[in-house]
């Protein structure tokens, strides 16, 4: 079983690495993700390679339906296959759930919040 959900772990963090280069490939689709979620490019390139931050970036897309589907028409992925892939990089609960726990200052935890990119990190509905 553990086998299973570490290739499903490498299948998610592969989907979250193709968002985040889609994203960066257009100064256009950057300039609005950095806008929105109010994360400065630094702090985009500090988090780019931890599963928070590309659960980030799927919880961008997923908030915009049209954005989706064109990553998914270019990156030839299932558009049905981000909302798991993104539960996968973040170990299941939901975005706002994970975003109290892990992207406030009263995290505790140690756990993500010295990377805590912004308040809305986990995307616009945050």
């Amino acid at each position: 079983m553990q086998r299973q959900e570490s290739g499903a772990r490498v299948d998610a963090e592969s989907i979250g690495l193709a968002a985040l280069v889609f994203l960066t490939e257009d100064g256009e689709r950057l300039g609005r993700f950095l806008s929105t979620t109010g994360i400065s490019l630094a702090e985009l390139k500090a988090t780019a390679g931890t599963p928070e931050g590309q659960a980030g970036v799927l919880d961008y897309l997923l908030s915009d339906e049209s954005l989706l589907m064109v990553f998914s028409a270019e990156a030839g992925i299932d558009p049905a296959a981000i909302a798991p892939a993104r539960e996968a990089l973040v170990g299941g609960g939901d975005a706002k759930r994970y975003a109290a726990e892990n992207y406030t200052s009263g995290n505790t935890s140690g756990r993500a919040a010295s990377k805590r990119p912004s308040k809305r990190w986990a995307g616009p509905g945050a």
